[in-house]
This record gives C-alpha cells, structure tokens and sequence, in this order.
C-alpha cells in the first residue's frame, strides 16, 4: 500500500522587489529544489501580488496568491486560510514574520534581525512587532535554518537559546550565471554604461545600515588624482539624499551613478571592476560579496562576523565606520601591482564552495527529517571553522 503524498507549503510572499535578498533566496532554492522532489512530495507556494518569481520555475507546483502585500495583517490572514485549505504535512517560512500557528510542522528560515539588532534604522513599532511575532514564530517552528552562524547567533542573542536547539545552517549558493565574464560581455558592460578602463564598485541598497556614508568619507579623503571612479548600482541616484552628500564632499564626477542595473548585467559588472567594495553594518549573509568574488571581482568589505564566516579569509577586511581604513584599503587596492590577482583568487576558489544545488539537498533533507524519512542532515560546511547542528 503507498504511502500518501506529502503536502509541502512555502510561504513565498516575500520573492517580491521589496525584499530583494529574501527574493534571490527563494527564486534560487526553488529552482534547484524542485526537480529533486520524490514523487510523493507536492509542493505549493504562497506567492503575493508583487511575485517576481518567473512563470516557469516551477511549472508543475501549485500556487496560491495572497491579495495584499506582504507584511499587511490582510496578507498574513490570507496565508493562514489558505494554509487550512491546503493542509499541509510541512510548511516552510523563509521570513520570521509569518503565519504563527499553521497546520503541519513549520520550518523557519532565519536570515537577519536587523530591527532588533541595529534598532536606529527602524520604528519602535516595527521593533516590537519583531519581538513578538519573531518569539511565536520561532518558539512554534519545528525546524530553523539559519543561512550563516552569525544570524542564529544573533537570534538567539534576542529570542532566547530555544532559536538554537533545534536549529542547522544551511548557506546560500551562487547561481551559474555569476562567474567571470568573456571579454565581450565586458566589452559590452563597459559601453552600455560608459565605464572606464578602472572603477571601483558597490552593488546594493542605499539603505542606512549599508553605510555608504562611510565610502563616500573615504574617498573624499583620497587625493582625485591617484583614485579612480566608484560606481553605484542598486538604488536610483538623484535624489537619494546620498547624491546630495557626494556633491557637498565634492566628489562630482568621481561617483557614477549606475542605478539599478539588470540582473543579466551583473556578473559583467561585478568582473569589470577592479574592486567590489561592501561596507555594510549588517548582514545576514551579504549575497553581493559571494557574487562578487564568483564573477573574479576582488572583494574590500567590512569586518563583521558573518562576512569573516562567508568570505573565509578570502576578502579584505575593513572595520566598518573607520573611513582612514578604508582609505588605505582602496589606495593599496590601486597601487599594488599583485593586490587584484590575490585577492581575484582567492576569491574565486571561495565562491566555488557554495553551491544551490547543496542548499536544496540540504534543506529537503530538514523536510524529510521532520517526516521522519531520513536521519538528521549534515549542515553544509563552508567556513573555516566546522558549522554545527543544533
């Protein structure tokens, strides 16, 4: 007699613009998950009304479409019904603000706790609203990846020791388009956004906590003859307030401002540059780092935990807000007449280690775990240091 098909719900809501790193985690573990299901195991998806998940990465699932963006009490209300109608066996959250009681065991996905650990960059209501739901999420999940040590620690630091005994880590990949460009996509990158021969490079949003204040300090520091441009991509330029702080350092024509750039542009972008520059505060992971050091870009970033854990002595550490720092950081960046193909390397040979391919294994071997198929799954391992279940 076969056993009947487990129903597997994930709660996609969050593959929207609006969380652009949740999003890339999604699309990613979705589609190298996918094709590794057993034939006893149905998923269903819970997408909002902004989904960019493409049409066919997963063809064959079900979905289901929530109606009010995510974050609304509407859109949770939604989740849990439509939750009861499927009546799923699993149900994975891979964001901390979800449904808190569902049917089935919940699987949580843990990727920063930003309101709570750096409560300057948000209000007094996201923040308490963050406590409570993250403790009931957390204290109802059967199961809790983290996607580095950092970001359990940390949820552990504010939801108490019950976020780590049942918890792994299970790192991010890197999709096969981010490797080193041919010469003609260069070629073309160059040309479509008029870049020079040299630049430096930052990728991602201009949000507070990324902390490129820091970097426009740094280079105002720097005599304009001896730097080379920085190019900005993620974010759109004037007005940011951002734009204005670069003119009154009188950085001028030494900011390109990029805005947001294609997905496809990216890896040809990332291996133009003569420097990936991160000087983020916070992170979970920091997808921009491992992308960068995939397509051949040499990596200077802040010296924060997780980017220690992730980059594996592979990249440039700086200390975050020290601007004199950065500036010798970027200076020996550009004088050095080996620095790039070190750091190019080393780079490369790290971002091999992470593989989306192992995440999905890893991540339905927690499903099936908690279906009682399997024993406990290995946690990958890409840190200096070995990565511990717990």
């Amino acid at each position: 007699m076969n056993a009947s098909p487990c129903k597997i719900l994930f709660d996609a809501r969050t593959a929207s613009p609006s969380y652009p790193g949740v999003s890339r985690y999604i699309r990613s573990l979705l589609g190298a998950m996918t094709p590794l299901l057993e034939t006893d195991e149905r998923l269903h998806l819970i997408v909002g009304p902004d989904s960019d998940l493409p049409s066919d990465i997963a063809p064959h699932i079900t979905r289901h479409t929530t109606q009010a963006p995510f974050g609304s009490f509407k859109s949770h209300l939604q989740a849990f019904r439509l939750a009861n109608t499927v009546r799923p066996q699993l149900f994975h959250a891979p964001h901390i603000l979800t449904p808190i009681r569902v049917p089935g065991k919940m699987i949580l996905t843990v990727h920063d706790v930003i309101p709570l650990s750096h409560p300057q960059y948000s209000t007094l209501l996201t923040r308490l609203f963050w406590r409570l739901t993250g403790r009931r999420a957390i204290w109802h999940s059967r199961k809790i990846i983290g996607v580095s040590q950092d970001a359990l620690k940390t949820c552990e630091r504010y939801f108490g020791s019950h976020a780590s005994r049942r918890s792994t880590v299970i790192y991010h990949g890197v999709e096969p388009a981010f490797r080193p460009p041919t010469p003609a996509a260069l070629a073309d990158v160059r040309e479509a956004y008029g870049l020079p021969e040299k630049f430096l490079l930052y990728v991602g949003s201009d949000r507070p906590h990324k902390n490129l204040t820091t970097l426009l300090h740094a280079l105002a520091l720097m005599d304009p003859t001896a730097t080379v441009p920085l190019a900005l991509a993620g974010f759109d330029g004037p007005p940011s307030a951002l734009y204005r702080e670069a003119e009154q350092l009188g950085l001028g024509n030494r900011i390109l401002w990029l805005n947001r750039v294609p997905e496809a542009h990216l890896p040809a972008l990332y291996g133009a540059a003569h420097a990936f520059l991160f000087p983020s505060l916070a992170e979970g992971f920091g997808f921009p780092v491992i992308e960068a050091m995939a397509c051949g870009a040499p990596v200077i970033c802040s010296a924060l935990n997780v980017l220690k854990e992730i980059t594996g002595g592979a990249a440039k550490l700086v200390h975050p807000t020290d601007k004199q720092e950065w500036r010798r950081a970027i200076h020996a960046a550009l004088v050095s007449l080996d620095w790039r193909d070190t750091y190019r390397d080393k780079g490369l040979a790290r971002a091999a280690r992470f593989s989306w391919e192992e995440s999905a294994r890893a991540t339905l071997a927690v499903y099936r775990q908690l279906r009682g198929r399997t024993a406990a799954p290995r946690p990958l391992v890409c840190s200096t240091a070995p990565v511990q279940n717990r």
